[in-house]
């Protein structure tokens, strides 16, 4: 479990802060190095070397990025690691061909160079190791679920549960599923508890959209509780060494929800069967799928035809509508899910596909 402040993760704060303590940690050594009092700021700010003042700047942007929780701030933070970790190893290679380095005067020890690259190296390493397990679990959740080291995603599959004895059962879809776990909707007196061994039966597609079941055992990890009162389990997958099979059509099926999602926010327009014009705000989409904001939800398993408004022109696409969330659950607005099947002018969708992927500076 992550310990938390205000609902942030006490590592996460930790590394804001050690950013954040960087521009003022290089104000005061300089100060220290070149004996001048805080009365002298100005001498004290031209003595920062111009290097000092891009790694300082960059590392305030960073911590403004992750206090905000922005994406962009992940991806300066490699850049930050980078250029330190280059300007690093420049400075040993350089010592050792022989070259002097000095500060405020005074010749650096080459042992100092060393053990600056080894600390700095350590220390970037532990930032990016709390980074890296908060990315994979956006810290924005409200909900106090510890890291997660796989991507999950919010994803319908039909499923059958019974417990270990056969006694008890459940059917619903799946809320949100991962490689280790899926997170379940549970039926009322399940009588299911953290530790319970459970077998699940999974209705799945193969690539070709035909349906396919798999089954496999897990274990209960936690049950929690949601404001309309009712329960939800996450539920550890545990497939045996004989389930090849078995695993490889689960990994194969994630392989292809798991296609990435770009956030946006386009206008569009949506036909249900009665060809009835419906408006809305599309919020995610990738090759396979997208997501639409609407105050009218279409329901599972409806055909829907998509007309997206870009910058270059419409985008058409059609397909079946696999997830239906009209009362805004799970961190995501009202409205629902498709799944592509067609696609009217697939260039001018693909290009527009890949121009969101290099939009980095967006939120979580």
């Amino acid at each position: 479990m992550t310990f938390r402040f205000f609902n942030y993760p006490i590592p996460v704060l930790l590394v804001t802060l050690g950013f954040l303590a960087v521009p003022f940690v290089v104000f005061f050594a300089i100060a220290s190095l070149y004996d001048l009092d805080f009365n002298h700021v100005g001498m004290i700010l031209t003595r920062i070397q111009p290097w000092q003042y891009v790694f300082s700047f960059l590392s305030a942007i960073i911590a403004y990025s992750l206090i905000t929780k922005r994406k962009f701030g992940y991806y300066l933070f490699l850049c930050f690691t980078f250029l330190i970790l280059t300007y690093n190893i420049w400075m040993v290679f350089s010592v050792s061909l022989g070259k002097k380095f000095f500060l405020a005067g005074i010749r650096i020890k080459t042992t100092d160079i060393v053990w600056n690259m080894a600390i700095t190296t350590v220390l970037l390493g532990i930032a990016f190791y709390f980074l890296r397990r908060e990315i994979a679990a956006p810290y924005l959740s409200p909900t106090r679920r510890g890291w997660r080291t796989k991507y999950r995603e919010t994803h319908p599959i039909p499923f059958h549960w019974t417990n270990a004895d056969g006694e008890r059962e459940g059917d619903g879809l799946t809320i949100n599923i991962s490689k280790n776990g899926v997170l379940l909707p549970l039926t009322k007196h399940h009588f299911l508890k953290p530790g319970d061994p459970i077998n699940l039966l999974l209705k799945l597609e193969k690539e070709n959209r035909e349906p396919v079941a798999i089954s496999v055992q897990g274990k209960v990890v936690r049950i929690d509780k949601e404001p309309d009162g009712t329960e939800i389990a996450g539920v550890q997958l545990l497939f045996l060494l004989a389930q090849k099979e078995e695993k490889q059509i689960y990994e194969s099926f994630l392989h292809r929800v798991f296609a990435p999602r770009y956030p946006v926010s386009n206008p569009v327009q949506f036909l249900k069967s009665d060809n009835k014009t419906n408006v809305g705000t599309l919020l995610n989409v990738s090759l396979e799928g997208l997501y639409i904001e609407s105050e009218t939800v279409l329901s599972s398993g409806e055909y829907c035809r998509v007309k997206i408004q870009t910058r270059s022109g419409e985008i058409s696409v059609a397909g079946v509508v696999r997830w239906s969330n009209p009362q805004g659950k799970y961190g995501k607005p009202i409205g629902f899910g498709i799944q592509i099947d067609s696609i009217e002018n697939k260039n001018l969708f693909r290009v527009w596909i890949w121009k969101q992927r290099f939009k980095l500076f967006h939120g979580r």
